[in-house]
């Protein structure tokens, strides 16, 4: 998700074509979310611990940002916003992390198929 969170970003319609290919994974989903929907989803919906791990404490109010969440394949976001397998920020420092934890998951999702 990108969003509108500091005085720069609210200058720019959207997040520049260089951030966007920091994930290269054709599975990735990256969307510009103009009025933080997503990000006050999670923070209604996540549990406290996933929470910590998606949120900065912005003017005393959590804000999802700047994360990567991981979920199994068929996860799908139906009345409240579903709690992944895996999530991390910042993404710069989480990247390295998720492609370990995407290969747990596809090697899980592979086994099971196998069954």
């Amino acid at each position: 998700m990108w969003e509108h969170i500091t005085p720069s970003d609210r200058k720019i319609a959207g997040p520049p074509i260089s951030a966007l290919f920091r994930i290269h994974d054709p599975r990735a989903v990256q969307f510009w979310d103009d009025e933080r929907a997503l990000s006050h989803a999670m923070v209604a919906d996540l549990p406290a611990d996933t929470l910590r791990s998606v949120a900065v404490v912005d003017s005393g109010r959590a804000v999802a940002w700047d994360c990567i969440a991981l979920f199994r394949a068929g996860v799908r976001w139906e009345e409240r916003f579903p709690v992944p397998d895996w999530a991390g920020r910042p993404v710069s420092e989480a990247a390295d992390t998720m492609l370990v934890r995407l290969r747990s998951l596809e090697r899980a999702a592979s086994a099971d198929s196998a069954r």
